[in-house]
Formats: C-alpha cells, structure tokens, sequence
C-alpha cells in the first residue's frame, strides 16, 4: 500500500518543485525528522484508505477513546489525544452532528462535559475498529511480525519515557 515518493537512493529525496535530488542524510539520523514523515505518509493513506467513512485520524481516535472510556470528559480525551480543547470541541461537533457520540454534563462536575457513543457510533467504531486493523496491518507490513512489535514496543517506551520527562 506504501507508495515510495521516488527512486531516490535512501538518503536522497526528489524535490517535487525542481525535480532535483536533495540530501536528507542529518535529517534520517533524527527521530522528530523520520517520524514525522512517516505520519504524514500514515496519514496520506489513513484518508485514502478510511474514505468510505468520512473520518480523519482524529476523529478515529476520538471514537475510539469515547468508545473504550465511556463518560469520560472531553477534557480528558482532549488532553489524552494532545489536541487542544477548541480544536476538538470542532470535531466533537462534526461527531455530534453526524450522530455518533452525546455530550451531557457532568453530575460530578457541572462544568465538565462527558461523552459517549450512539448506537449509531459503536457501529461506526466497530466499522473503524476492523478497517484500523487491516490498515495497521498494511503500514507495518514491510517489518516482519517480531519487527512490528519490536517497534510498537519501543514507539510506547519512548511516549511514555517523553510523558514522565513532562511531569518531572
């Protein structure tokens, strides 16, 4: 499913402008560099691949963070997801709009705002759901199953390595 951007050597990139080749090799030796083209590749696909539904990679997870946590405040997903609260006021909107999750406020808090799925959204999480998993499937597929893990593993350590450097 990956679609290579040219047949540049590893370390070379095709300008799309000029049509020159363009030395990436300090940047390939970064993480925030090599991860960041990789999402932009991941999300390239993930709008391809997920058009059936209309949903961006936000709105998935969302779906699936309001589907896995019940009641939790859209405070909390926001802050979980490291979208900015206004941001995702707006995709809860288009949630709402187009039926998949309710919004009520809070008993235990009156100014929080705790959300759930429709019947209508557990279906679409559970259409996402099964499509995330072929998808994952398809962006891990040029590592070996020991790799893939590998990788998920040493991805996790790292965020939750960030996440503790954070809050010392």
């Amino acid at each position: 499913m990956r679609a290579s951007v040219s047949k540049a050597p590893p370390n070379k990139s095709v300008d799309k402008n000029t049509g020159g080749m363009l030395n990436l090799t300090a940047l390939q030796q970064t993480p925030g560099f090599m991860i960041r083209i990789l999402q932009i590749q991941i999300f390239e696909e993930f709008f391809s691949y997920f058009s059936s539904l209309g949903i961006s990679p936000a709105e998935h997870s969302s779906l699936i963070v309001i589907r896995d946590n019940p009641w939790a405040t859209q405070s909390e997903i926001a802050g979980a997801l490291r979208i900015q609260l206004p941001n995702f006021v707006k995709i809860l909107l288009k949630l709402e709009a187009d039926g998949l999750i309710k919004r009520r406020r809070s008993s235990k808090d009156k100014r929080a705002v705790e959300l759930t799925l429709t019947a209508k959204g557990e279906g679409a999480a559970r259409q996402a759901s099964e499509m995330a998993k072929a998808f994952n499937r398809l962006t891990l597929s040029p590592l070996n199953e020991s790799k893939q893990q590998q990788f998920l593993q040493m991805l996790t350590q790292l965020v939750h390595a960030g996440a503790k450097s954070r809050s010392l």
